[in-house]
C-alpha cells in the first residue's frame, strides 16, 4: 500500500514540545533551580538529531528517545521513541506509543492528534491489522473531520476489502477538500470500474489523465479499463 501520511517531523515538535518547555521552566522557577531550560532551537536540533537516527540507527535512537523522555522530552521524545520502533520493525509497539502521544494530547492539537493516529493506522497496517488500522482512522477522523489524507487513506482500506461505496463515499468527501485530486481520480476510476460502471470509471480517468497525462498510476488504470472491453490495442502503454 503506499504510503500517504508523512512523518510528522518539525509539524509535532514545533506545537508540542514548547508546553512541556514552559512546565519545565515552572519546575525549575518553583524549586529554585538556576540550570536555564534548553531553548526550543536546542531542542528542535535534538528532535531532528534523534528522528534522522531513528532511521539510520534506530536501535540506539530508541535508547536514547527513552532517556530524553526521561529528561522531560515530553512529546517530541516519545514521538522519537515511537519512530525508532517504526525503524526495528517493532510495529505494534510503534502503533500504540502513537496512541498515547494521540490520546494524552489536549483538543487544541486535533490536526496533530489526527496524524498521529494516522501514523500508528500505518504502523497496524505493516502487521497485517487492518481492523486496528481502521480504528485509528477513525479516532483522528473524530478530532479531524477533513482530513483530506484520513479519508483517503480509509478509502485504501475500504478498497483493498472490496468495500468500494464505502470506499467512494471517503473519495468523494476527499475530493470536495482537496485542489490535488490526481491520487483521489485514480483510485475512483478503480473503485468505479470494480462496480462496473465503466463510463463513470472512464470520466474519473480522463480528468486524471487532464491533469498529468503521465501519472503512471492513471495510465495503468486506463489500460486496465481498455483491456476489460476488449480494447487490447488501447490497453498498452502506448496507447
Amino acid at each position: 500500500m503506499r504510503s500517504i501520511l508523512p512523518i510528522l517531523s518539525l509539524l509535532l515538535l514545533v506545537q508540542a514540545l514548547p508546553a512541556r518547555g514552559d512546565q519545565l521552566a515552572d519546575q525549575q522557577q518553583s524549586s529554585g533551580d538556576a540550570t536555564a531550560v534548553p531553548n526550543e532551537a536546542q531542542q528542535e536540533r535534538k528532535y531532528q538529531d534523534c528522528m534522522s537516527q531513528a532511521q539510520s540507527a534506530p536501535k540506539q535512537a530508541l535508547k536514547q528517545a527513552m532517556a530524553w523522555e526521561k529528561e522531560g522530552g515530553g512529546d517530541a521524545a516519545r514521538h522519537c521513541v515511537a519512530s525508532s520502533y517504526m525503524g526495528l520493525k517493532q510495529y505494534d509497539d510503534a502503533a500504540m506509543e502513537l496512541e498515547r502521544i494521540a490520546e494524552t494530547m489536549p483538543q487544541v492539537k486535533a490536526p496533530i492528534m489526527a496524524q498521529l493516529f494516522g501514523q500508528a493506522a500505518q504502523a497496524w497496517m505493516q502487521m497485517d491489522k487492518p481492523d486496528r488500522a481502521l480504528a485509528d482512522i477513525n479516532q483522528g477522523l473524530k478530532v479531524a473531520k477533513n482530513n483530506v489524507d484520513l479519508l483517503v487513506f480509509r478509502a485504501t482500506i475500504y478498497g483493498n476489502e472490496e468495500k468500494y461505496f464505502e470506499a467512494l463515499d471517503d473519495l468523494n468527501a476527499a475530493y470536495d477538500l482537496t485542489s490535488d485530486r490526481g491520487t483521489i481520480l485514480v483510485m475512483r476510476a478503480t473503485a468505479y470500474r470494480k462496480l462496473q460502471q465503466p463510463d463513470l470509471a472512464k470520466d474519473n480517468i480522463d480528468l486524471a489523465l487532464k491533469a498529468d497525462p503521465n501519472d503512471p498510476d492513471a495510465l495503468l488504470e486506463r489500460g486496465t479499463q481498455r483491456a476489460e472491453t476488449g480494447d487490447k490495442d488501447g490497453a498498452r502503454p502506448t496507447g
